[in-house]
């Protein structure tokens, strides 16, 4: 192939490359009604005590498409659960108060953290309801930040955004 030829498609492959780079992780509304059925009975099936509210799709990075399915525990907390199309959950995400995580996490956050307040923290669960990691939502200074911490506290990172 000549070095002009070899320049194109190179050029192309980058190309469509960062397009569906871009396209991961994009959110897109769908209504409630829209969900297929053995999605909602599946997260119904999972959190029975939940009120799904709304829901969108997100295109993960591998093109596969995950549901999204918000709604309200009946004491009010926010969840979500994640599923694939065939309806097998990702995982799932519930609101928790600063006290219900554990100390070995805040004192992570602390000591990689100082000076970050929490205002909005969830636990990310596996599909065996295992707690794998939490989620804080803050500030640090006059910065919002996206932090993920992992169950046992070994891990602290900001989250993509």
């Amino acid at each position: 192939m000549k070095p002009v030829a070899i320049a194109i498609v190179s050029t192309l492959a980058l190309g469509i490359t960062a397009i569906n780079t871009s396209l991961a992780g994009e959110e897109q509304a769908v209504a409630l009604a829209d969900v297929p059925e053995k999605l909602l009975q599946a997260a119904g099936a999972l959190l029975p005590n939940a009120t799904f509210k709304t829901a969108n799709t997100e295109k993960e990075s591998d093109g596969s498409i995950v549901y999204e399915i918000q709604g309200l525990l009946e004491d009010g907390r926010k969840v979500e659960v994640d599923l694939f199309k065939d309806g097998k959950v990702q995982e799932f995400e519930v609101e928790f108060s600063k006290d219900l995580v554990p100390g070995a996490v805040l004192k992570a956050l602390d000591t990689k953290m100082p000076g970050f307040t929490p205002e909005y923290i969830e636990a990310s669960h596996s599909p065996s309801k295992k707690v794998v990691q939490y989620e804080f939502v803050g500030k640090l200074a006059d910065q919002t930040l996206d932090l993920d911490v992992s169950a046992d506290g070994r891990r602290v990172e900001v989250a993509d955004q």
